[in-house]
């Protein structure tokens, strides 16, 4: 299983890095994975209503979360999904976030989701952050920089934020990977 999910990383990576980057050996992108006990662990707050487990074919582990928002709240993260992270950060680091997500019901003017990888408690700074639109196609979204600050081992999340709209959105895994600070950007995806 980890190996079909190493290959559909990296075929990932290879459909959205610049041209002419080289692939970098799976192995040793999986060695740098920060998060390997918990890459399909979502928690959803609040969970009303409750996520649920949906059938997410092609998708690795073939399952998803579905979370329904029905409403915007008054903050993006008013409702949001967060993902440990085990390993540890330091500033500089470059870090790779990749995650499988799709928009079953699209907000109004499309889905776009903040991401952040954060301090796991208050203040919840990020280290790393974005936003990903977000279709009704399973696809691998990823964001990737240097860490602005260092973080310890159990103290980071990945933090999708869901409240910015009416929607339902199906998550599927994240992988997190922490490629250091002299890994060469130019092996990176786009990430567009």
């Amino acid at each position: 299983m980890k190996s079909m999910m190493a290959a559909a990383i990296l075929a990932g990576m290879l459909v959205c890095a610049p041209a002419g980057a080289a692939a970098q050996d799976g192995d040793d992108l999986w060695s740098r994975q920060i998060n390997g006990e918990t890459a399909g662990q979502w928690n959803v707050m609040p969970e009303r209503p409750a996520p649920r487990v949906v059938a997410a074919s092609g998708v690795p582990g073939d399952a998803a979360l579905r979370v329904r928002v029905q409403r915007a709240g008054g903050n993006p993260w008013d409702i949001q999904a967060s993902s440990p992270i085990g390993g540890a950060i330091n500033a500089g680091d470059i870090i790779l976030v990749a995650f499988y997500a799709r928009a079953e019901q699209p907000a109004p003017n499309g889905s776009v989701l903040p991401v952040r990888l954060q301090m796991s408690g208050a203040p919840y700074t990020a280290v790393l952050e974005g936003a990903k639109a977000i279709d009704g196609e399973w696809r691998q979204h990823c964001l990737w920089g240097a860490a602005t600050q260092s973080l310890a081992a159990g103290a980071s999340n990945v933090s999708l934020h869901l409240a910015n709209a009416q929607q339902v959105i199906d998550l599927g895994p994240v992988f997190v990977f922490n490629l250091g600070p002299d890994f060469d950007r130019a092996q990176l995806p786009a990430c567009g």
